[in-house]
């Protein structure tokens, strides 16, 4: 069997853990210190170490965090090239795109107007989507519409009038709330290509703002392929109580219908901070071909994952503290609840929508609301890549 190579992170350039081997510090072990990035590994002391995400208990309330494992040891290997390794491009694919516009839907229609139903089909009702969110998503305009100055708006509102309503720590699932998601199943499927939104997230930690998409067969293949078996593409996801934007692919598990790494699959944290995030315009996107998908932001590559299907694993490459580093995932490697599948060669749809709780609290005074702005979404060709079924706009 041919050895892969597994990039490991240099002590020095992780900041996380650089915190924990301070001046005069020396640890026996990093197991359950805080760390940088989901999936990216670190040797120290013959064992390495990888970056998990944990679930703990403050304060009777269940929080998310990254901490490191409580490592393996390091079995020599002899190193080749790894997939997935070379340099990410260093062009600003806003300003030089990957190709020729290919469709595009820019929101300039009066104020109060509903999404194009030639292109979008609201996704109502609550409960229905294994996440915890408590929101009840409506097709309402003052949920979601246009505000008449360029932008698609998904507003949450708190509608709890008597107390304790929004206030509350265990809301009932839709009662408390109101929001939207919108999406393209059975309108507009894209395959690869480059695709990208221009959005404006939400302030307030009780949202949970997404540009994402899911395979085309999760409504309508034939017979119906359900989650994680579709894939799922979260291209920009606003995360752990609105202080960071995450990228994040999910897929089953081979032999099994658990997603990827028990449920977080396979994540990046975007270099961008939540004063970026909530005051103002940002493009999230993707520039994506066959076994590949380049997340990019503001036209700028920060990370990609990329597919070997000889091997079944997928390297992921990220850029920490201004390098670039990579780590393999899948069979042979540590984490071997990553790779096998790979559902992202076939056409997904776009969804767009802003819940509440979940992963994120939301507890807030009643009558709260909270905006997220979309004001285009642009699909590009990516070399001789790219296909949609979007109508012509």
């Amino acid at each position: 069997m041919k050895t892969k190579i597994q990039f490991v992170l240099a002590v020095a350039v992780v900041a996380a853990f650089s915190t924990v081997v301070s001046a005069g510090a020396s640890p026996k072990t990093l197991k359950g210190t805080a760390c940088p990035v989901l999936g990216l590994t670190v040797n120290y002391k013959g064992l390495k170490y990888t970056c998990v995400k944990v679930s703990v208990v403050v304060k009777k309330k269940t929080v998310k965090k990254l901490e490191w494992n409580a490592g393996v040891k390091i079995v020599p290997v002899t190193t080749t090239t790894a997939v997935g390794t070379a340099p990410l491009p260093t062009q600003n694919f806003d300003n030089t795109p990957a190709g020729a516009l290919l469709w595009q839907e820019s929101f300039t229609a009066a104020a109060g107007t509903s999404p194009d139903q030639n292109v979008w089909t609201p996704v109502t009702g609550f409960g229905t989507y294994g996440t915890g969110e408590i929101e009840n998503n409506t097709s309402l305009p003052s949920n979601v519409s246009t505000d008449g100055n360029g932008n698609l708006v998904i507003t949450a509102t708190c509608v709890a009038t008597t107390s304790p309503g929004c206030t509350a720590t265990n809301q009932p699932m839709g009662q408390t709330w109101t929001s939207a998601r919108i999406w393209t199943s059975g309108k507009a499927t894209f395959q690869y290509g480059q695709l990208e939104a221009r959005i404006w997230m939400p302030t307030g930690s009780y949202n949970w703002p997404a540009f994402w998409m899911m395979g085309q067969e999760y409504t309508s293949g034939a017979p119906q392929t359900g989650w994680p078996y579709c894939g799922e593409l979260d291209i920009a996801e606003g995360l752990q109580n609105d202080t960071q934007d995450q990228a994040t692919i999910h897929s089953n598990e081979t032999g099994s219908s658990a997603d990827w790494a028990q449920g977080g699959g396979l994540t990046q944290i975007a270099p961008i901070s939540t004063a970026q995030m909530t005051s103002g315009y940002n493009n999230y996107g993707i520039v994506w071909a066959p076994n590949t998908i380049t997340f990019i932001l503001n036209g700028k590559a920060w990370a990609r994952d990329t597919y070997n299907p000889k091997t079944m694993d997928v390297t992921q490459t990220i850029i920490v503290s201004g390098k670039q580093q990579s780590a393999t995932f899948g069979p042979g490697t540590a984490i071997t609840s990553i790779g096998g599948n790979w559902p992202f060669n076939n056409p997904f749809f776009i969804i767009l929508n802003d819940a509440i709780g979940g992963i994120v609290s939301p507890v807030a005074p009643n009558g709260t609301s909270s905006t997220m702005k979309i004001q285009w979404v642009h699909y590009y060709k990516n070399g001789n890549y790219g296909t949609t079924t979007a109508s012509s706009n």
